[in-house]
Protein backbone atom coordinates (compact mmCIF):
# COMPACT_ATOMS: atom_id res chain seq x y z
CA UNK A 1 0.00 0.00 0.00
CA UNK A 2 1.04 3.44 -1.67
CA UNK A 3 1.35 5.74 1.74
CA UNK A 4 0.96 9.30 0.82
CA UNK A 5 3.52 11.98 1.71
CA UNK A 6 4.43 15.75 1.35
CA UNK A 7 7.87 16.85 0.32
CA UNK A 8 9.09 19.63 1.73
CA UNK A 9 12.60 21.41 -0.62
CA UNK A 10 12.82 21.82 -4.24
CA UNK A 11 16.60 22.66 -4.33
CA UNK A 12 18.47 20.43 -6.34
CA UNK A 13 19.42 17.97 -3.80
CA UNK A 14 16.08 17.76 -2.26
CA UNK A 15 14.61 16.79 -6.09
CA UNK A 16 17.43 14.05 -6.54
CA UNK A 17 15.83 12.78 -3.47
CA UNK A 18 12.58 13.28 -4.60
CA UNK A 19 13.18 10.92 -7.87
CA UNK A 20 14.37 8.42 -5.64
CA UNK A 21 10.93 8.81 -3.44
CA UNK A 22 8.71 8.58 -6.29
CA UNK A 23 10.52 5.90 -7.89
CA UNK A 24 11.55 3.28 -6.00
CA UNK A 25 9.90 3.41 -2.67
CA UNK A 26 6.26 3.04 -1.93
CA UNK A 27 5.61 6.72 -0.95
CA UNK A 28 3.27 8.63 -3.08
CA UNK A 29 4.49 12.40 -2.74
CA UNK A 30 1.00 14.11 -3.44
CA UNK A 31 2.41 17.89 -2.81
CA UNK A 32 5.15 19.69 -2.81
CA UNK A 33 6.18 22.46 -0.13
CA UNK A 34 9.05 25.50 -1.18
CA UNK A 35 8.87 28.87 -0.74
CA UNK A 36 9.46 29.63 -4.08
CA UNK A 37 6.68 28.40 -5.82
CA UNK A 38 7.69 29.62 -9.43
CA UNK A 39 11.26 28.18 -9.18
CA UNK A 40 9.81 24.60 -7.89
CA UNK A 41 7.12 24.47 -10.18
CA UNK A 42 10.46 24.94 -13.33
CA UNK A 43 12.38 22.63 -11.37
CA UNK A 44 9.46 19.96 -10.40
CA UNK A 45 8.72 19.97 -14.53
CA UNK A 46 11.87 17.68 -15.32
CA UNK A 47 11.73 15.59 -12.26
CA UNK A 48 11.43 12.08 -13.44
CA UNK A 49 8.52 10.10 -12.48
CA UNK A 50 6.60 13.34 -11.82
CA UNK A 51 3.84 12.49 -14.25
CA UNK A 52 2.38 10.06 -12.15
CA UNK A 53 1.58 13.08 -9.86
CA UNK A 54 2.01 16.00 -11.63
CA UNK A 55 3.37 17.67 -8.60
CA UNK A 56 4.41 21.21 -10.70
CA UNK A 57 0.95 22.09 -10.07
CA UNK A 58 0.78 21.31 -6.29
CA UNK A 59 3.61 23.52 -5.37
CA UNK A 60 2.35 25.59 -1.66
CA UNK A 61 4.49 27.74 0.49
CA UNK A 62 3.69 26.00 3.80
CA UNK A 63 3.28 22.45 5.26
CA UNK A 64 -0.31 23.03 6.70
CA UNK A 65 -1.81 24.47 3.43
CA UNK A 66 -0.59 21.26 1.75
CA UNK A 67 -2.00 19.12 4.14
CA UNK A 68 -5.60 20.81 3.79
CA UNK A 69 -5.56 19.84 0.39
CA UNK A 70 -4.14 16.76 -0.10
CA UNK A 71 -4.75 14.05 3.11
CA UNK A 72 -0.77 13.18 3.61
CA UNK A 73 0.30 10.21 6.30
CA UNK A 74 3.95 11.50 5.92
CA UNK A 75 6.56 14.98 5.80
CA UNK A 76 9.62 14.42 4.29
CA UNK A 77 11.81 17.49 5.01
CA UNK A 78 14.76 18.67 2.50
CA UNK A 79 15.64 22.53 3.23
CA UNK A 80 18.29 24.06 5.04
CA UNK A 81 19.04 23.45 8.61
CA UNK A 82 18.10 26.18 10.30
CA UNK A 83 14.75 25.57 9.28
CA UNK A 84 14.24 21.98 10.39
CA UNK A 85 12.95 22.14 13.80
CA UNK A 86 10.14 24.34 13.18
CA UNK A 87 8.83 21.89 9.95
CA UNK A 88 9.38 19.47 12.24
CA UNK A 89 6.66 20.85 14.85
CA UNK A 90 4.49 21.85 11.67
CA UNK A 91 4.65 18.58 10.29
CA UNK A 92 4.05 16.33 13.87
CA UNK A 93 1.41 19.09 14.92
CA UNK A 94 -0.81 18.19 11.66
CA UNK A 95 -0.10 14.19 12.77
CA UNK A 96 2.39 13.23 10.27
CA UNK A 97 5.08 10.94 10.47
CA UNK A 98 8.49 12.77 9.75
CA UNK A 99 11.39 12.16 8.17
CA UNK A 100 13.73 15.03 8.19
CA UNK A 101 17.20 15.41 6.94
CA UNK A 102 19.97 15.96 9.57
CA UNK A 103 19.20 17.55 11.58
CA UNK A 104 16.55 17.67 12.96
CA UNK A 105 17.25 20.29 15.62
CA UNK A 106 20.92 22.65 15.33
CA UNK A 107 20.80 23.80 19.21
CA UNK A 108 19.19 22.53 22.45
CA UNK A 109 16.71 24.95 22.72
CA UNK A 110 14.99 23.48 19.24
CA UNK A 111 15.72 19.95 20.29
CA UNK A 112 13.54 20.24 23.23
CA UNK A 113 10.82 21.64 21.53
CA UNK A 114 10.85 18.99 18.63
CA UNK A 115 10.82 16.37 21.50
CA UNK A 116 7.93 17.99 23.38
CA UNK A 117 6.06 18.26 20.74
CA UNK A 118 6.65 14.50 19.78
CA UNK A 119 5.93 13.29 23.33
CA UNK A 120 2.56 14.60 22.84
CA UNK A 121 2.32 12.59 19.18
CA UNK A 122 3.68 9.45 20.36
CA UNK A 123 2.18 7.34 17.85
CA UNK A 124 3.82 8.98 15.14
CA UNK A 125 7.34 8.23 13.69
CA UNK A 126 10.25 10.94 14.00
CA UNK A 127 13.09 10.13 12.11
CA UNK A 128 16.38 11.83 11.93
CA UNK A 129 17.83 10.68 8.52
CA UNK A 130 21.47 9.22 8.86
CA UNK A 131 21.87 7.40 5.19
CA UNK A 132 25.32 6.11 5.77
CA UNK A 133 24.50 3.40 7.97
CA UNK A 134 21.94 1.50 5.61
CA UNK A 135 24.71 0.34 2.48
CA UNK A 136 25.94 -3.03 2.33
CA UNK A 137 29.58 -2.23 3.89
CA UNK A 138 27.95 -0.37 7.14
CA UNK A 139 25.76 -3.01 7.61
CA UNK A 140 28.40 -5.91 7.64
CA UNK A 141 30.74 -3.62 9.94
CA UNK A 142 27.62 -3.31 12.31
CA UNK A 143 27.00 -7.13 12.04
CA UNK A 144 30.46 -7.83 13.22
CA UNK A 145 30.36 -5.83 15.97
CA UNK A 146 26.81 -7.50 17.13
CA UNK A 147 27.37 -10.79 16.18
CA UNK A 148 28.44 -14.21 18.06
CA UNK A 149 30.57 -15.25 14.93
CA UNK A 150 32.13 -11.09 15.39
CA UNK A 151 34.24 -9.67 17.01
CA UNK A 152 32.90 -10.38 20.79
CA UNK A 153 32.84 -7.87 23.58
CA UNK A 154 34.45 -4.36 22.29
CA UNK A 155 37.58 -3.66 23.47
CA UNK A 156 38.31 -0.43 21.74
CA UNK A 157 37.98 1.53 18.47
CA UNK A 158 38.80 4.25 16.41
CA UNK A 159 37.27 5.83 13.24
CA UNK A 160 38.97 8.66 10.83
CA UNK A 161 37.37 10.96 8.52
CA UNK A 162 38.53 13.75 6.22
CA UNK A 163 35.62 15.45 4.96
CA UNK A 164 35.94 17.18 1.77
CA UNK A 165 33.46 19.91 1.35
CA UNK A 166 32.70 22.66 -0.78
CA UNK A 167 31.37 25.11 1.63
CA UNK A 168 32.53 28.32 -0.77
CA UNK A 169 30.47 28.78 -3.69
CA UNK A 170 29.42 31.83 -5.83
CA UNK A 171 26.75 32.54 -5.32
CA UNK A 172 26.29 30.91 -1.88
CA UNK A 173 24.02 27.70 -0.86
CA UNK A 174 22.24 28.31 1.97
CA UNK A 175 22.24 24.73 3.40
CA UNK A 176 26.58 25.48 3.06
CA UNK A 177 25.86 29.02 4.49
CA UNK A 178 24.26 27.60 7.74
CA UNK A 179 27.18 24.92 8.17
CA UNK A 180 29.81 27.30 8.77
CA UNK A 181 28.00 30.20 10.41
CA UNK A 182 26.07 28.06 13.58
CA UNK A 183 27.41 26.70 15.97
CA UNK A 184 28.02 23.31 16.55
CA UNK A 185 27.27 22.67 13.01
CA UNK A 186 30.47 20.06 11.82
CA UNK A 187 29.03 17.18 14.83
CA UNK A 188 25.76 17.89 13.61
CA UNK A 189 26.33 17.90 9.68
CA UNK A 190 29.72 16.04 9.14
CA UNK A 191 30.96 13.62 11.77
CA UNK A 192 26.88 12.06 12.25
CA UNK A 193 27.77 10.73 9.07
CA UNK A 194 30.67 8.29 10.90
CA UNK A 195 28.73 8.16 14.62
CA UNK A 196 25.88 7.58 13.60
CA UNK A 197 26.96 4.36 12.62
CA UNK A 198 28.32 3.93 15.87
CA UNK A 199 24.77 4.37 17.74
CA UNK A 200 23.51 1.97 15.49
CA UNK A 201 25.77 -0.67 16.49
CA UNK A 202 26.87 -0.23 20.06
CA UNK A 203 24.01 2.18 21.42
CA UNK A 204 24.96 5.49 23.59
CA UNK A 205 28.36 5.48 25.28
CA UNK A 206 28.37 6.45 28.60
CA UNK A 207 30.45 9.63 28.06
CA UNK A 208 32.66 12.25 25.59
CA UNK A 209 35.52 14.07 26.10
CA UNK A 210 35.56 16.02 23.08
CA UNK A 211 37.25 18.65 21.25
CA UNK A 212 36.47 21.17 18.40
CA UNK A 213 39.10 22.60 16.17
CA UNK A 214 39.12 26.76 15.66
CA UNK A 215 40.08 27.23 12.03
CA UNK A 216 39.78 30.90 10.43
CA UNK A 217 40.57 30.51 6.33
CA UNK A 218 38.87 33.65 4.25
CA UNK A 219 39.49 30.43 1.40
CA UNK A 220 37.83 27.55 3.11
CA UNK A 221 35.19 29.47 4.12
CA UNK A 222 35.95 29.26 8.06
CA UNK A 223 34.94 31.84 10.00
CA UNK A 224 36.59 30.55 13.49
CA UNK A 225 33.01 29.88 14.92
CA UNK A 226 32.65 27.34 17.70
CA UNK A 227 32.46 23.68 16.67
CA UNK A 228 31.93 24.74 12.31
CA UNK A 229 35.50 22.83 11.35
CA UNK A 230 36.55 19.74 12.99
CA UNK A 231 36.70 17.72 16.11
CA UNK A 232 37.95 14.80 18.36
CA UNK A 233 36.94 12.87 20.76
CA UNK A 234 36.79 10.06 22.79
CA UNK A 235 33.62 7.82 24.21
CA UNK A 236 33.70 5.57 27.11
CA UNK A 237 31.11 2.51 27.05
CA UNK A 238 30.10 0.66 29.50
CA UNK A 239 33.29 -1.09 31.73
CA UNK A 240 35.12 2.02 30.54
CA UNK A 241 35.61 0.73 26.92
CA UNK A 242 36.98 3.54 24.49
CA UNK A 243 36.65 4.53 21.27
CA UNK A 244 38.21 7.51 18.98
CA UNK A 245 37.01 9.87 16.51
CA UNK A 246 38.77 12.10 14.55
CA UNK A 247 37.42 14.18 11.90
CA UNK A 248 37.86 17.40 9.97
CA UNK A 249 35.85 19.54 7.28
CA UNK A 250 39.08 20.80 5.30
CA UNK A 251 37.99 21.06 1.53
CA UNK A 252 41.29 20.75 -0.19
CA UNK A 253 41.63 17.23 -1.46
CA UNK A 254 40.97 13.59 0.04
CA UNK A 255 44.19 11.76 0.86
CA UNK A 256 41.95 8.89 2.08
CA UNK A 257 39.79 8.61 -1.14
CA UNK A 258 36.31 8.89 -0.98
CA UNK A 259 34.86 6.31 0.94
CA UNK A 260 36.28 8.04 4.04
CA UNK A 261 34.75 10.80 3.23
CA UNK A 262 31.58 10.20 4.45
CA UNK A 263 32.38 6.50 5.65
CA UNK A 264 35.35 6.93 8.01
CA UNK A 265 38.05 4.80 8.27
CA UNK A 266 37.10 2.41 10.83
CA UNK A 267 39.68 -0.19 13.16
CA UNK A 268 37.83 -2.22 16.25
CA UNK A 269 38.75 -4.44 18.40
CA UNK A 270 37.05 -7.34 20.42
CA UNK A 271 37.67 -10.12 22.86
CA UNK A 272 37.12 -12.68 19.83
CA UNK A 273 38.67 -10.37 16.50
CA UNK A 274 39.13 -6.85 15.00
CA UNK A 275 37.89 -4.77 11.97
CA UNK A 276 39.78 -3.01 9.52
CA UNK A 277 37.62 -1.08 7.20
CA UNK A 278 38.20 1.68 4.86
CA UNK A 279 34.98 2.54 2.48
CA UNK A 280 33.51 -1.33 1.10
CA UNK A 281 36.70 -2.61 2.15
CA UNK A 282 35.93 -5.25 5.33
CA UNK A 283 38.10 -7.29 6.67
CA UNK A 284 37.40 -9.66 10.06
CA UNK A 285 40.50 -10.56 11.28
CA UNK A 286 40.83 -14.06 14.11
CA UNK A 287 43.99 -15.86 15.35
CA UNK A 288 46.23 -13.75 13.61
CA UNK A 289 44.87 -14.29 10.33
CA UNK A 290 42.30 -12.70 7.91
CA UNK A 291 39.20 -14.89 8.09
CA UNK A 292 36.71 -12.86 6.23
CA UNK A 293 37.34 -10.11 3.77
CA UNK A 294 34.46 -8.33 1.03
CA UNK A 295 34.37 -5.54 -1.48
CA UNK A 296 30.91 -4.38 -0.59
CA UNK A 297 28.69 -1.81 -1.66
CA UNK A 298 29.61 1.47 0.29
CA UNK A 299 28.38 4.72 -0.41
CA UNK A 300 26.26 5.41 -3.69
CA UNK A 301 27.16 8.69 -5.66
CA UNK A 302 24.86 11.75 -4.11
CA UNK A 303 24.44 9.14 -1.40
CA UNK A 304 20.77 8.18 -3.37
CA UNK A 305 21.38 4.57 -3.31
CA UNK A 306 21.74 4.71 0.39
CA UNK A 307 18.49 7.22 0.80
CA UNK A 308 16.47 4.74 -0.81
CA UNK A 309 17.17 1.77 1.46
CA UNK A 310 16.48 4.52 4.66
CA UNK A 311 13.30 5.63 3.14
CA UNK A 312 12.48 1.65 2.26
CA UNK A 313 13.32 0.70 6.11
CA UNK A 314 11.21 3.69 7.04
CA UNK A 315 9.01 2.64 5.30
CA UNK A 316 8.55 -0.90 6.17
CA UNK A 317 8.98 0.37 9.66
CA UNK A 318 5.83 2.23 9.55
CA UNK A 319 3.77 -0.53 7.82
CA UNK A 320 4.91 -3.05 9.36
CA UNK A 321 5.99 -1.98 12.22
CA UNK A 322 9.85 -3.52 11.56
CA UNK A 323 12.82 -2.57 13.39
CA UNK A 324 10.32 0.40 14.17
CA UNK A 325 12.03 1.26 17.75
CA UNK A 326 15.62 0.20 16.74
CA UNK A 327 14.98 3.07 13.78
CA UNK A 328 13.74 5.79 15.75
CA UNK A 329 15.69 5.19 18.75
CA UNK A 330 18.87 5.42 16.83
CA UNK A 331 18.38 8.12 14.57
CA UNK A 332 17.57 10.47 18.06
CA UNK A 333 20.36 8.95 19.84
CA UNK A 334 22.50 10.29 16.85
CA UNK A 335 21.69 13.85 17.80
CA UNK A 336 22.16 13.27 21.25
CA UNK A 337 25.40 11.84 20.58
CA UNK A 338 26.81 15.22 18.40
CA UNK A 339 25.13 17.56 20.67
CA UNK A 340 27.05 16.31 23.82
CA UNK A 341 30.23 16.11 21.82
CA UNK A 342 29.55 20.08 21.30
CA UNK A 343 28.87 20.24 25.11
CA UNK A 344 32.11 18.55 26.45
CA UNK A 345 34.16 20.70 23.78
CA UNK A 346 32.72 23.89 25.37
CA UNK A 347 32.83 22.82 28.40
CA UNK A 348 36.79 21.24 28.06
CA UNK A 349 35.36 18.30 30.28
CA UNK A 350 33.73 14.94 30.03
CA UNK A 351 30.47 14.71 30.17
CA UNK A 352 27.78 12.58 30.76
CA UNK A 353 25.78 11.71 27.86
CA UNK A 354 23.45 9.67 29.68
CA UNK A 355 22.95 13.00 31.94
CA UNK A 356 22.54 14.99 28.67
CA UNK A 357 19.61 12.91 27.24
CA UNK A 358 18.21 12.02 30.68
CA UNK A 359 18.31 16.54 30.94
CA UNK A 360 16.99 16.90 27.21
CA UNK A 361 13.83 14.32 27.17
CA UNK A 362 12.58 15.32 31.24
Amino acid sequence: MDLPCIYVGCGKFALQRLEVLINQTKFNPVACVDLDIKNAKKNLAFIKGNEKENLSKKVYTTITEAKKKHNAKVCFIFVSADEHAKLVIEGLNLDMHIYCVKPIAINQKEFLKVIKTHKSKKNLMLLNGFNNQWNEAAAKMREWIQSKDGIGDMLGGECICWGRQNLKRNPPLKSALAEVEIEGMFFHTLACHQLSQLVAAKGLPDYVTAYAHKRIDSDLNYKGIFGTSGGQCIFEFSNGVPFSYTGTRVAHGNPFGFASRWSGQWIIHGKQGDIRREGGRLTLYKNGMSVEDYYLKDLDINLLEDERIQFNAFYEALASNSDREWIQQTSLDTWILMEACNVSAKKKEKVSIKEIKKSLYN
